[in-house]
């Protein structure tokens, strides 16, 4: 097996396996911070793990009495925990909620051994609807600490629908040393986010998950129902990355999700795949939000940062993949209203021959691509058409580019324009 760092341009030298990805890490690290023993910099990789823990989730405040009184205030005899709190500012993500929450760095000075943790409680209480408070609790297990001035920075994050809300946040850790913090959000359509309709209810609080999204009851839609099917290609949003970050999981997740509650459909077929490893790696008949969980186990058991040597070989794997993938839909009976290419661009530029792309008996799908773009925000012009682009224009397809969840409301307007419903 060799990594995925050796495609894209990565330092030579980088041993292969499955600690190859960390290996590369540690070594340019070890290359421009050489004053950072070892130890120390294994603390660095653990802490970034606890970094990347899972969002807070929501808690009956009756069964944490006694945490809840010392968020309100300090008791006899407590110690303060130095840390230093940033609340992040709402912003509008891809399944149309408004995701906020917090950025905590506490110097590691204040730690040494093993058995230490931090327990956040936060408090979310809406300024208007029922002003009922919404409490959330976090827990983070430190790893071995040893002697360091190193100082480690975690998050916790929240959804809420459009409005005010008073925030009360406090970290607890293993010695009962506290810290806390007050802020206030407000949450509202900026003037490019006017036509996006949200999925949440003003003066709400959710909690974030990677298991699929909450659903607002579904209103009646005059637009006929379609037969769809979601090609989403499950890789970084930045090309330059060798592994799926839990953020690049959520938006990908979020953009299936909000499809699916938003565009009317009446059968489903999903189906992940990736272009570097040259295959698929999910599909499923019929598929529904309660299906996301599958998604997200199947995301988080690939290693995209592993490449079999038989596929660095086959230096046209890829176009295979995608052309299969194509014909298959193109054959497939009854058709599919609308094929919908979703994710990142892809890092390879080839072109599909028209040949190796089957014509169709009968009425053919209409074919989609959107490619989501949130870290390059060049215009559409100027982004060269990869592979995906490629072969959907020899079918007509269109490529639609996707810069923000705004973009992405927009797009999915296009697709139920453009898309044949049943009658």
């Amino acid at each position: 097996m060799l990594t995925r760092a050796a495609l894209i341009g990565a330092a030579p030298g980088v041993p292969s396996g499955s600690g190859a990805v960390a290996a590369q890490y540690e070594s340019v690290f070890a290359k421009r911070s050489t004053k950072i023993e070892g130890m120390r910099y294994a603390l660095l990789l653990a802490l970034a793990a606890c970094a990347a823990a899972p969002a807070q989730s929501i808690v009956n405040p009756s069964r944490l009495r006694s945490l809840v009184a010392q968020l309100d205030g300090g008791q006899a005899g407590e110690q303060a925990l130095r840390c230093e709190v940033t609340a992040t500012r709402p912003s509008l993500n891809y399944s149309f909620r408004y995701q906020a929450g917090y950025t905590v760095t506490v110097p590691m000075n204040q730690y040494t051994g093993s058995g230490h943790g931090w327990t956040t409680l936060t408090r979310i209480t809406p300024e208007g609807g029922t002003r009922r408070p919404v409490h959330l609790l976090s827990r983070v297990a430190l790893p071995h600490v040893p002697k360091t001035n190193v100082a480690a920075s975690v998050g916790g994050g929240y959804l809420l629908g459009e409005g005010a809300y008073n925030v009360r946040w406090m970290m607890r850790d293993d010695s009962g040393r506290v810290c806390r913090k007050s802020w206030r959000v407000d949450v509202h359509l900026s003037r490019a986010e006017r036509k996006v309709k949200v999925a949440i209810p003003p003066d709400t609080v959710w909690e974030i998950g990677l298991r699929g999204s909450r659903t607002l009851p579904q209103g009646t839609d005059d637009t006929a129902a379609l037969r769809m099917t979601i090609f989403l290609h499950a890789t970084p949003l930045s090309p330059r990355r060798t592994r799926m970050r839990p953020n690049d999981m959520v938006t990908l997740m979020s953009t299936v999700s909000s499809l699916l509650e938003r565009v009317p459909v009446r059968s489903v077929r999903l189906v992940l795949f990736n272009l570097d490893q040259q295959r698929e790696l999910y599909r499923k008949e019929g598929f529904l939000l309660q299906d996301m969980v599958e998604v997200s186990q199947t995301m988080t058991s690939i290693e995209l940062g592993l490449v079999d040597f038989q596929v660095l070989q086959n230096k046209r794997g890829h176009v295979d993949l995608l052309t299969d993938l194509v014909n298959r839909e193109i054959e497939a009976q009854p058709p599919s209203d609308v094929v919908l290419f979703l994710g990142p661009a892809a890092r390879y530029f080839d072109r599909v021959p028209q040949a190796s792309l089957e014509k169709p008996a009968g009425p053919a799908p209409q074919f989609f691509y959107f490619q989501l773009a949130p870290i390059f925000r060049q215009p559409a012009e100027s982004m060269p058409a990869d592979t995906i682009k490629n072969a959907l224009s020899r079918l007509g397809g269109r490529t639609i580019l996707i810069h923000s969840p705004g973009g992405f409301a927009k797009a999915i307007e296009r697709l139920e324009k453009g898309g044949r419903g049943a009658p």
